[in-house]
């Protein structure tokens, strides 16, 4: 196989044979749309040969691993190696990342810190080209921190009363729920968009509930307005999303769980949706049908934290998306999803068995090893437990089962090009002249 330099990034290797060279997640890609995350590691723990996880198809991947060891690091490596894919593939991806932590935003800064590193995988830093969005209300905070960024919003007319009460923590069948399920399903009716203003309006002349509920209503959403999550017309996803780019949704100012995952819900939705339109006419396409419209392209949907999302006992405001949609129909109208968590045993049991690729970092909580030891497939030789030990405690360090092939691997992830947000602090300060080898291993989450 032809190994093409890219002189400032890392090596890409293109051709229409992939030789020895190991591709997770598809037995049949052609030695195209590589994402190259790292290498084999032996017993010794030595570098062994080079691993490669396939793009040309959707996939559902699980991260998992306690703080620490790479879950977060692997989501940077994986986008890395989306923003520099060859350009005719590239053209058709997007990525999304729903970032819970504001950890992502850094990703425009090249790894300088881990330089020496870099080189010895034959690597150089390199900032990624991101566009990273906020909530309109929250922009200005950013910017006085001189992190350039987009605002964004959701239509209001996207939630149902039901979850408005669920955002608001109130029952339907109390007073001021009633009057909220009744006002919002009002508007809806009419299939219109609307503003908070308008909501505002509806509740003041219900004539069916009294004075005490409307002013609770009504605080409510007074309240939900100074987010600036919320919009009447919301952002268009195609300002959003567009092939060949990589964009950051930064809802870590978002102190509710709930209205997070509101808005989880509802891009989720929105980009099946996309996807399901843009399948219909990429096979009227192939049907010989002619079109003008500019197909919107396959997205790789990332999530970190995805147990506040999906968890395990109870049923999420994301959840039916994510695990119905996204996650159990996806892949076939062309949406990939990445969840990351560090406690698997918090999470719902469906993504364990619904992914098709699992990649394991270091676990020590009996309960989320157990986890993801109710789902292990019989191809497994060993159990969850046994491959977590042959790893060892090094960060970085990964187990990966790959469904495609029925295959296990223990693989060690490759250094981040552009700059990880999401390690821990240190009261040592990097950047004097003490620094020894040991710190240019960045602490990964």
């Amino acid at each position: 196989m032809p190994k093409v330099e890219n002189k400032e990034l890392r090596p890409v290797f293109w051709g229409k044979n992939t030789g020895t060279l190991r591709v997770l997640g598809s037995e049949e890609n052609p030695g195209k749309g590589l994402l190259s995350i790292g290498n084999y590691m032996a017993l010794d723990h030595s570098r062994g040969a080079a691993v490669y996880l396939d793009a040309l198809k959707p996939h559902a991947i699980l991260i998992c691993g306690k703080r620490g060891y790479g879950k977060s690091y692997t989501m940077g490596c994986l986008l890395e190696e989306l923003a520099f894919l060859e350009p005719a593939i590239k053209k058709r991806l997007a990525s999304v990342v729903i970032d819970t932590m504001g950890i992502f935003w850094t990703m425009k800064y090249p790894n300088a810190f881990e330089a020496r590193k870099l080189k010895n995988w034959e690597l150089t830093p390199a900032g990624l080209d991101i566009e990273i969005f906020v909530p309109v209300g929250k922009v200005e905070a950013y910017r006085k921190r001189n992190i350039n960024v987009k605002p964004f919003s959701i239509p209001i007319s996207k939630l149902s009363g039901s979850q408005w009460c669920r955002i608001f923590s109130i029952e339907e069948v109390s007073p001021p729920g009633i009057l909220l399920v009744r006002a919002i399903e009002s508007l809806r009716e009419k299939g219109e968009a609307y503003s908070f203003e308008e909501i505002l309006s509806e509740i003041a002349r219900d004539p069916r509930s009294d004075e005490t509920s409307k002013g609770a209503a009504e605080n409510y959403f007074r309240a939900v307005n100074s987010w600036g999550l919320f919009s009447k017309e919301g952002t268009k996803l195609s300002d959003l999303v567009s092939g060949g780019r990589t964009t950051i949704l930064d809802v870590s100012t978002l102190e509710n769980e709930n209205v997070c995952a509101a808005a989880v819900s509802i891009i989720a939705g929105r980009l099946y949706e996309a996807r399901l339109e843009a399948r219909r006419a990429y096979e009227k396409k192939l049907m010989g049908e002619k079109t003008d419209e500019e197909e919107f392209p396959m997205v790789w949907l990332f999530i970190d934290e995805a147990h506040i999302f999906i968890p395990a006992k109870t049923e999420g405001l994301a959840s039916k998306v994510l695990i119905n949609r996204c996650l159990r129909q996806g892949r076939q109208p062309g949406l990939s999803l990445v969840l990351a968590t560090q406690r698997p045993a918090s999470l719902h049991p469906d993504v364990v068995s619904q992914s098709d690729l699992l990649i394991c970092h270091r676990l020590t909580a009996s309960d989320d090893i157990l986890a993801l030891e109710t789902s292990r497939p019989l191809y497994m030789q060993e159990n969850i437990q046994a491959y977590i030990k042959k790893m060892g405690s090094e960060r970085g360090a990964a187990l990966i089962v790959d469904d495609h092939s029925e295959s296990v691997h223990l693989v060690r992830i490759r250094p981040r090009i552009s700059w990880h947000g999401g390690g821990e602090p240190s009261a040592f300060e990097p950047h004097t002249k003490e620094k020894s080898n040991k710190n240019d291993v960045q602490l990964q989450k």
